[in-house]
């Protein structure tokens, strides 16, 4: 398919604004807010936290965000490529996505630090880098930003590569993850850490190698913004529920291979003696003995949202739905429950005339919301405790949306440019 024939621009089938996709990701930035507001507070309910054994509301935002991106990243290159070019617009990507690295690297820092000069030496800056690599530069807007990168060369290409892309870098990660990655995500032994000069340091949301997978999401969302740009609303809407359903129902079913870590007394799950005793000895090859005598629904794992056993009875393994390694199973019931609500936000506002003012205000000025988001966070919790009561907690994420709405109004505007008076 060429780039023309999914432009809305062109063919004038839609808007170049799409306005659920404006509404999406204005619900993706508020519930990115209401997750790193209250994941800290002890008396926050479980779904609205990160884990790294089950599926929660709260590991669905950033899927989420990413996916919207990926929309709008499509949109985007295919507009400036028939504008200006394609070195032009690529150029233009690569200042734009390393602005957003070295954003992000503003807004959260480097990691590490050196307190004096003279630990300013050879192993301590090797170190310094090492982990900033596999961990300390990986927030949201550094893997949009790089993950932009590494998909710019296809991001054109026709929903067949692309799909065909997104499906061999889930089977690359869940190779990769076999080979050293799962230990190195979790800071266990494994040799690339100790080559890397990084052993025994955790990542978050993937590390450097978890890029595989939000590349994955980001093409999802390119593929839904060709979908979006070709077909009808209604045709549209029933493509997104069923592909959902269908990619939900994929990672459940990845996700029951955890029941083969079941801890038995006929055939207890293996350990290495070297790693943390709650890590499976092979967390992504199943150990397939565990098959032997059980019933079919013993072997189906918990609902998503609900919280699997503990590591006492189910040893911690590659195909839990966990967002810190960013597995597949995670992957895929990410990306069928973000098109299956995104299907919602189509059927309320492009069929309806559905409008949230605050997702409208978000979705919008995504980048300045965040940005504006995490100072106000900051500050709104120095006098919300961790253990503070449900009203106090509740109190504090008003304040803290209120004051952000206000910032980000007066930030949108300011950069708006003024329309000019009719005569």
């Amino acid at each position: 398919m060429s780039s023309a024939a999914v432009d809305p621009v062109a063919t004038g089938a839609r808007s170049t604004r799409v306005v659920s996709m404006d509404q999406f990701r204005g619900y993706a930035v508020a519930g990115m807010f209401v997750v790193n507001f209250l994941g800290g507070l002890s008396v926050t309910h479980q779904v609205l936290k990160h884990n790294n054994t089950h599926f929660s509301w709260a590991d669905s935002i950033m899927p989420g965000f990413l996916f919207a991106c990926g929309f709008s990243y499509r949109l985007s290159v295919i507009k400036k490529v028939a504008k200006a070019g394609r070195r032009a617009t690529w150029i233009g990507m690569l200042r734009r996505s390393l602005g957003l690295v070295l954003l992000s690297l503003v807004l959260y820092g480097l990691g590490g630090s050196f307190k004096t000069w003279a630990d300013v030496d050879s192993a301590a800056v090797h170190k310094f880098i090492a982990e900033l690599i596999k961990a300390d530069l990986w927030e949201v807007l550094a893997i949009i930003g790089v993950t932009q990168l590494l998909l710019l060369p296809v991001i054109e290409c026709s929903p067949r590569v692309r799909l065909a892309i997104a499906i061999g870098l889930s089977i690359a990660h869940i190779a990769l993850s076999g080979w050293f990655n799962y230990w190195f995500v979790y800071g266990q032994p494994n040799g690339f850490d100790e080559w890397m000069g990084t052993t025994g340091r955790r990542a978050w949301d993937g590390g450097c190698f978890g890029l595989i997978s939000w590349s994955v999401v980001m093409l999802a969302g390119s593929l839904v913004y060709d979908l979006m740009s070709t077909q009808s609303i209604r045709r549209a809407v029933g493509v997104l529920l069923v592909s959902g359903t269908v990619l939900m129902g994929l990672g459940y079913a990845a996700s029951c291979l955890t029941t083969l870590y079941d801890v038995r007394e006929t055939n207890a799950v293996p350990v290495v003696s070297d790693k943390d005793e709650r890590f499976a000895a092979s967390p992504v090859v199943p150990p397939w003995a565990n098959l032997e005598g059980r019933s079919w629904g013993s072997l189906l794992a918990e609902a998503p949202f609900m919280e699997p056993p503990g590591t006492e009875q189910r040893k911690l393994n590659y195909w839990m739905m966990d967002k810190r390694v960013v597995t597949q199973s995670f992957i895929w019931f990410s990306i069928g429950m973000t098109c299956v609500v995104y299907a919602m936000f189509v059927l309320a506002c492009d069929l309806g005339s559905l409008r949230v003012g605050l997702f409208t205000l978000f979705g919008q000025n995504a980048l300045i919301a965040y940005v504006i988001h995490h100072p106000v966070a900051e500050m709104v919790l120095q006098v919300v405790p961790k253990d503070s009561p449900l009203w106090w907690a509740t109190a504090g994420l008003l304040i803290y949306f209120l004051i952000t709405w206000l910032l980000v109004s007066a930030f949108a505007k300011a950069f708006t440019p003024a329309r000019p008076a009719k005569s």
